[in-house]
């Protein structure tokens, strides 16, 4: 869901954590989202590759930056860094009208996200969890200013190495 923000190539991460502070106008504020072990699922080294790139060029180019601004949000800090021997990826942003980037939020309405129980378990939430059938809904009370959310993949097996790709990027960027 939150995901279109970053990318759309065959990006996944283990682990996927996000933050969404509103301001007291209940509109603007501030998203952090980290994913840890970013990889890629296309199956060959050619897909694998070209996703890569396309990480690197969002971290590192303007135009990532302006795309963002087109979806509603200014990024204020976009890292990719090696945390526990993992490739991590980092961004915070800023936006003006939450709707923008939600379109279906409604501050003064009960949010709710819903997650295929097979593909995801939420790792931790100050949201409360439901289960139906086959899927998880995470969910917060009307007028909640802050939301925090962290899944990880039920079923995570990348066929890239991501983190010798970027140990080999930043070697050469020297």
């Amino acid at each position: 869901m939150l995901f279109f923000f970053l990318f759309s190539g065959c990006l996944v991460s283990e682990i996927t954590e996000y933050k969404l502070k509103l301001n007291d106008d209940g509109k603007s504020g501030t998203l952090t989202i980290i994913l840890h072990n970013l990889q890629s699922d296309a199956t060959g080294s050619e897909g694998q590759e070209h996703d890569f790139d396309e990480l690197m060029k969002n971290w590192k180019s303007d135009q990532y930056l302006l795309d963002q601004m087109n979806k509603g949000a200014y990024v204020k800090e976009r890292k990719v860094a090696v945390k526990r021997g993992t490739l991590v990826w980092t961004e915070n942003l800023l936006f003006s009208d939450v709707s923008k980037l939600f379109p279906e939020f409604a501050w003064d309405d009960t949010v709710r996200i819903p997650f295929k129980d097979a593909e995801a378990v939420v790792v931790e939430t100050n949201g409360k969890i439901t289960k139906e059938k086959d899927k998880i809904i995470v969910w917060w009370e009307p007028n909640t200013r802050y939301f925090e959310l962290q899944t990880k993949l039920r079923e995570f097996k990348p066929t890239s190495n991501f983190l010798k790709r970027f140990h080999a990027y930043t070697k050469k960027s020297k």
